[in-house]
C-alpha cells in the first residue's frame, strides 16, 4: 500500500501531470497528422519513392515533436501556477480587518481573478471540456499504464538489439574474395566512405545489414550458393543502399518513436509506410546500379525461394526481403497495382 501511495505521489508531480496531458492531447494530434500525411501520400502516389519516404518521415517527426511541445508548455503552466497559488493562499491568511488591508486584499483578489481569466482564455476548448468531465483524477492510472507499455516494448527492443549484436559474432565467417571485391566496387559507386564488412552467416536466411558506424552485411550460405553472380550483385546493391541512406540509424530512431507513442494506431500505420517506402527507395537504387528491373525482380523472387523459414521481425536489422515482396516485384515490373514511381532523385 505504501508503495502504491508513493507511485501515486510521483505520478501527481508537475512533470508527470504535464506528460499525461501531452499524451492525452496527442490522441487528436496524432490522428490529424496521420490524416494529413495520408492525403499527402495519396497525392504523391506517382512521385518518386524517396519523395514519399521524406513526407512520411516528416509526419512521424511531427508526431514526436508535438507531444514534446505540449508537455513543455503544460509543465511551464503548472510550475507558474504553483507560486501564484501559494502567494494567494498566504495573502488570504494574512488579511486583517483594517480598511487599508481590505483594500490591499481586494486589489490582490482582482489581480488573481484577472490571472485566472487569462489562464482560462489561453486554454483550448477541448482542455476545458476534459477538465469539466473530471478526467484529471484518471491521469495517474493512465500514466502508470503508459509506463508499463513503454517498459514492455523497451524490453522487446532490448532483446532484439541483443540478438542482432549476437549475429555479428556467432555462426559467421569471412565471405569469399569475389564477393568482397563486388562489395567494394558497389560501395565506390554508391559513394560509401565507411568500411563495410561482408560476412557469411549461418543464422540468417536473407542478406541483412547490421550497424551504423561499422556496418556489417551478413550473407546467408544459401544465397551464395543459390544465386547467380549478377543476382547476388543486385541483392548486395540493395543492402549497400541501406548503408548509403543511413537507414539503420533512422530505423532505430523510428523504433524508439513506436515505443514511446505505442498507444496510437496512426504511429504504427505511418511507421509501416516509412518501411515500405524505404524498401522501395533501396530497390530503385539497386535497379539504377544493375540496370535491369526484371533481373532484379527475379533475384528477389529467387532469394525468397531460398529461405528456409520466415524472417524474424527484429525491427532493427535491415533485410533484403523486408516489406511486401509481392508488391515490390509488381512495382519493379510496372504492374497496375504498384506505385509507378520514377527513378531515385
Amino acid at each position: 500500500m505504501t508503495t502504491m501511495n508513493a507511485i501515486e505521489t510521483v505520478l501527481r508531480q508537475p512533470a508527470a501531470q504535464a506528460t499525461g496531458w501531452a499524451l492525452l492531447q496527442f490522441v487528436w494530434q496524432g490522428a490529424a497528422i496521420g490524416a494529413l500525411t495520408a492525403l499527402a501520400l495519396l497525392a504523391l502516389k506517382r512521385s518518386a519513392s524517396d519523395v514519399r519516404y521524406v513526407v512520411a518521415s516528416i509526419g512521424l517527426a511531427l508526431m514526436l515533436t508535438l507531444p514534446l511541445v505540449s508537455g513543455v508548455q503544460r509543465y511551464q503552466a503548472l510550475t507558474d501556477d504553483a507560486p501564484a497559488q501559494a502567494s494567494a493562499a498566504m495573502a488570504d491568511g494574512a488579511i486583517i480587518s483594517t480598511p487599508i488591508a481590505r483594500s490591499g486584499s481586494e486589489h490582490l483578489d482582482e489581480r488573481r481573478a484577472a490571472t485566472i481569466a487569462e489562464d482560462h482564455a489561453a486554454r483550448p476548448l477541448w482542455l476545458e471540456s476534459v477538465q469539466s468531465i473530471g478526467i484529471e483524477p484518471l491521469l495517474p492510472p493512465l500514466m502508470l499504464a503508459w509506463l508499463i507499455g513503454v517498459a514492455a516494448l523497451s524490453l522487446r527492443l532490448l532483446t532484439g538489439w541483443l540478438w542482432v549484436q549476437r549475429l555479428r559474432t556467432h555462426g559467421v565467417s569471412e565471405a569469399n574474395e569475389a564477393c568482397r571485391r563486388m562489395t567494394a566496387r558497389l560501395s565506390r559507386r554508391l559513394h560509401i566512405s565507411r568500411a563495410v564488412t561482408l560476412l557469411e552467416s549461418s543464422l540468417v536466411d536473407v542478406p541483412t545489414v547490421i550497424g551504423f558506424l561499422k556496418p556489417v552485411v551478413l550473407l546467408p550460405a544459401s544465397a551464395l550458393g543459390g544465386l547467380a553472380p549478377h543476382q547476388l550483385e543486385a541483392i548486395l546493391a540493395h543492402e549497400l543502399a541501406h548503408i548509403r541512406r543511413h537507414d539503420y540509424l533512422v530505423n532505430l530512431l523510428q523504433t524508439l518513436v513506436e515505443t514511446v507513442l505505442f498507444y496510437h494506431p496512426a504511429v504504427w500505420w505511418l511507421s509501416h509506410r516509412i518501411r515500405v517506402e524505404r524498401e522501395n527507395c533501396c530497390d530503385d537504387l539497386a535497379v539504377s546500379l544493375c540496370g535491369d528491373p526484371v533481373a532484379y525482380a527475379h533475384a528477389l523472387a529467387d532469394l525468397e525461394a531460398l529461405r528456409s523459414g520466415p524472417v524474424p521481425d527484429h525491427r532493427i536489422a535491415m533485410a533484403a526481403t523486408g516489406g511486401s515482396l509481392l508488391q515490390r516485384v509488381r512495382r519493379l515490373l510496372g504492374a497496375p497495382s504498384s506505385h509507378t514511381g520514377r527513378g531515385p532523385a
